[in-house]
């Protein structure tokens, strides 16, 4: 074998070790802790689903717009600890989102 397949071979060894794919197919996702969502802004491809993991014992909402606007494209309740939804995003654009039970609580999705 050269030496240049053997370490592209063994990156892909490494990388597989720590837990990540060189093809990763898996869907993006976004912890609730502490009363934060994290991370708290994802940038992803259009059709691509994200899953938020709730991490806290108490309720949380993902709902789409802000606090003072929200506007109707989602608005899913984890209802405590290791509950989890799932949303596609089908349309390329910005999607601002918050907790509404924890206004404070802010995120954003960019679709492109």
């Amino acid at each position: 074998m050269r030496l240049k397949q053997m370490v592209g071979i063994g990156c892909a060894v490494v990388l597989i070790l720590a837990g990540f794919s060189a093809a990763s197919t898996a869907d993006p996702r976004v912890g609730i802790h502490i009363f934060q969502f994290r991370p708290g802004r994802l940038e992803i491809r259009t059709g691509t689903k994200v899953t938020w993991i709730n991490q806290d014992d108490i309720t949380h909402t993902v709902t789409s717009g802000t606090p003072d606007t929200r506007d109707g494209r989602f608005d899913q309740q984890l209802e405590g600890k290791n509950t989890a939804i799932t949303i596609e995003f089908k349309e390329p654009g910005v999607y601002p989102y918050f907790c509404g039970k924890h206004p404070s609580m802010r995120g954003e999705i960019r679709v492109n």
